[in-house]
């Protein structure tokens, strides 16, 4: 008897208590929440810093390499693959709406702490639109059963596409030298007065009745230089023209050695004339953004303003004239 009581215990063991069983359920889907939970914030922190770092270098890179345009379709292609991608291989466990999130936010946090200035977040405002196109590009991608995703997707991706049709470019210009075209209209004759290398006096005065190129740059200036063969393309080409003159005029800053202005440029066997200016004639020019072109007439008034390769054709019209 005693017996055949342990056989029956051994082959039919006494199951758990049914409060047991709950508890233990409960636990393991309590742990898996936390495990997602703390596996989201994870990624979603990745993903927030790998938002906020992109939209720096590309910013970075349109700026010293003068990329507007191409940095815009950098922008939105790099947020679309990172919100994308991330999106598809996670979809499982992740909603995208936390990937989506993430990404926005470090491209807003970057744009509040990462910019210098108002005046340069204005400047490059098309290429943060981009990055947040590309962050809801990647999101609609990836999301399924949307309505009309290939009308909005076309859209989207046009629009960094659209502003490399000279649209950024002039819109850079106009937030940098207030004016669309480079043309300015001036009735004031601005005086001035910088030494050259022998340390005479170039002033409004003895430059009257010349046609007058002022481009001005700062040693340090990294678009200058890169700037700086456009400018000896253009002195070269009207040098021999009596009525002309040319100058690259210095901003002198404190850490500038006394004649750095005039050999960092004989260095690079550049042979445009070179003129040390001052604080008093940046600011009496108005001059924020470097380089900047300058272009005055023959009675001094200052008739253009921007870049290099836009003053030839104002050049050729004062030079006509």
């Amino acid at each position: 008897m005693v017996f055949c009581v342990n056989l029956h215990v051994l082959l039919y063991p006494e199951s758990p208590p049914q409060t047991e069983i709950k508890e233990t359920r409960l636990y393991n889907t309590e742990l898996k929440m936390i495990k997602k939970l703390i596996g989201n914030s994870l990624l979603g922190i990745l993903i927030f810093g790998l938002s906020y770092f992109l939209s720096s270098e590309i910013i970075i890179l349109s700026r010293d390499f003068i990329l507007w345009g191409v940095g815009a379709i950098i922008a939105f292609v790099s947020m679309f693959l990172l919100t994308f991608l991330s999106a598809k291989y996670t979809k499982t466990w992740m909603p995208t709406k936390v990937i989506l999130v993430a990404a926005l936010l470090g491209i807003m946090l970057f744009a509040f702490l990462g910019l210098p200035s108002w005046k340069f977040s204005t400047k490059v405002a098309p290429t943060l639109i981009s990055l947040i196109l590309g962050v809801l590009a990647g999101h609609l991608s990836a999301s399924p059963g949307f309505r009309s995703k290939t009308a909005i997707l076309m859209a989207l991706w046009a629009f960094p596409f659209l502003l490399n049709l000279q649209i950024y470019s002039t819109w850079v210009h106009y937030i940098e030298f207030g004016t669309l075209t480079g043309k300015v209209q001036s009735e004031d004759i601005i005086a001035f007065e910088a030494l050259d290398k022998a340390g005479q006096t170039v002033s409004n005065e003895t430059l009257r009745g010349k046609v007058t190129v002022l481009d001005f740059w700062f040693i340090g200036c990294g678009p200058c230089w890169k700037k700086f063969p456009e400018l000896q393309k253009v002195y070269e080409e009207y040098s021999t023209h009596p009525d002309f003159e040319l100058y690259a005029l210095n901003r002198p800053m404190s850490s500038d050695s006394p004649d750095q202005a005039f050999t960092s440029i004989e260095k690079k066997s550049y042979s445009f004339p070179v003129l040390k200016g001052s604080q008093k004639i940046m600011d009496d020019f108005d001059i924020y953004v470097y380089p900047t072109i300058i272009v005055l007439d023959r009675d001094g008034k200052k008739v253009f303003m921007g870049e290099i390769e836009d003053a030839r054709a104002v050049i050729d019209d004062l030079l006509a004239n």
